[in-house]
């Protein structure tokens, strides 16, 4: 079982490291039709290999460190990627059952980490454009955090345990996610605001024409906190899949090919957000969370306990 466990943990791994590399692609294909341009189309048949020269152009560059930077900016983006890939860990588990899972909660856990690691680049670079952005991001993330487990809340007592498979396994239909739209949507715009996506991404300080809490990082650090960025964003798609979007047996060959086509779908949705709308003043990001988001998301948290109750 542990030797099945590692071989499993490995393959999640490559194929998150490869995954990640050709979502970009998909994006800056997707980013530049929805924009009627032209994306990466030179290198090899249709830029299929765009990925692999561009990590390597990044990898081979010299890594730069600011002179004035803390010993932890040279560890902030390892530190990001192991965050990202201890998050992929809940999936090696999926062989046993949910009755004695817990991955929801090792979920929260994973991603209220991943908000200090924007906070640690920006302090750890000593740049006021990437402490500015830092602090944006981190600020935004703790406010979403909040309706993130709430709504992990409800998901848990409509699939009766506390594991992203209890639904699978309880007989939960893609239709269940469905009737309850209203929990869906709100999951997806803090999905968003948690992975710093348009348009939330206010960690990019774009009015300071620098990047935001990355600024400072260059070469191979800067390409390993991307990829840990998209990871998540990976991670978060498929488990949305997981949680509202699951068919029974999902372990056939036909459930594996609509899951993946589903996790497919969430992916170009965050695409196409980022392609479709502006990005929020930070005051009305903090009104959508505050004043919109969260009564929302705990007036829909009432309504499901008193039906339960019923």
């Amino acid at each position: 079982m542990s030797l099945y466990l590692l071989l499993t943990t490995v393959f999640i791994y490559l194929g998150v490291l490869l995954s990640v590399a050709y979502f970009i692609l998909m994006e800056r294909k997707c980013l530049s039709a929805l924009g009627i341009r032209l994306g990466p189309n030179k290198i090899s048949v249709g830029g299929i290999l765009q990925p692999v020269t561009d990590g390597m152009k990044l990898f081979m560059k010299e890594f730069t460190i600011p002179a004035n930077s803390a010993r932890i900016f040279l560890i902030v983006p390892s530190i990001s990627l192991l965050l990202c890939f201890i998050g992929w860990q809940i999936f090696p588990s999926s062989g046993l059952s949910s009755k004695c899972s817990n991955d929801i909660l090792f979920f929260l856990v994973v991603t209220s980490l991943n908000a200090h690691v924007a906070i640690m680049s920006g302090w750890a670079s000593n740049s006021k454009y990437a402490r500015v952005g830092s602090v944006r991001g981190f600020a935004q993330v703790i406010s979403y955090e909040i309706c993130l487990s709430i709504t992990l809340v409800v998901v848990i007592f409509l699939s009766g345990g506390i594991s992203f498979f209890s639904s699978s396994e309880n007989g939960w239909s893609l239709w269940w996610g469905l009737v309850w739209f209203p929990i869906v949507l709100s999951w997806l715009t803090i999905c968003l605001a948690e992975t710093n996506r348009a348009p939330f991404d206010m960690v990019e300080a774009e009015s300071e024409l620098v990047s935001g809490f990355n600024v400072e990082y260059s070469a191979g650090g800067f390409a390993v906190l991307f990829i840990a960025e998209y990871g998540m964003i990976m991670l978060l798609c498929t488990v949305t899949t997981w949680s509202f979007l699951q068919n029974p047996k999902v372990w056939a060959v036909s459930g594996m090919v609509w899951m993946f086509l589903k996790i497919g779908a969430l992916m170009f949705f965050f695409i196409w957000v980022r392609a479709s709308l502006p990005r929020l003043r930070y005051d009305l990001l903090m009104v959508v969370c505050w004043v919109s988001l969260l009564p929302a998301v705990l007036g829909l948290y009432g309504i499901i306990t008193y039906l339960m109750k019923m």
